[in-house]
């Protein structure tokens, strides 16, 4: 290769860093694993997976049970919402009474939430869109993020 060549080459790549520079940063995911669902868990895969969130929401629920599948549509939707922000997960205590054991759930629907992997509170019972959203965003500001 020549100078020139050389020279054109590293005009070329300096170009492109400068282009580079220019452009505003990829913002990092607050949460990897909110993907904007409601994720199933299990007994087998409950702890490993709330150990990897920052915040969780966790709804145990029971398939005979009324109110819960009330609360799921709206869980579905808050999932949608804070993408990327709040992990969202479900657990059948039916299915998995080892980790219904664990948190002594006698009536459902009950939501635990997480922070840091760690149990920080609960709502019992079915409540308003407005009281889980409102929730979400005093967890977040919190955690210093935005809602």
């Amino acid at each position: 290769m020549s100078d020139d060549e050389l020279a054109a080459i590293r005009r070329r790549k300096m170009e492109e860093l400068m282009r580079r520079a220019r452009q505003p940063p990829v913002p990092a995911v607050a949460e990897p694993l909110a993907n904007g669902q409601v994720n199933v868990l299990n007994d087998a895969n409950f702890w490993p997976t709330i150990q990897q969130t920052g915040i969780a929401i966790v709804d145990f629920y029971a398939e005979w049970c009324g109110p819960c599948k009330a609360l799921a549509p709206m869980m579905v939707e808050l999932a949608q919402k804070y993408k990327g922000k709040v992990f969202f997960g479900k657990i059948d205590i039916d299915r998995n009474p080892r980790v219904a054991a664990q948190f002594r759930v006698q009536s459902v629907p009950i939501v635990h939430i997480f922070e840091k992997g760690r149990p920080t509170r609960s709502v019992l019972g079915l409540r308003p869109f407005n009281d889980y959203e409102a929730l979400i965003q005093r967890l977040l500001k919190d955690h210093g993020r935005q809602a």
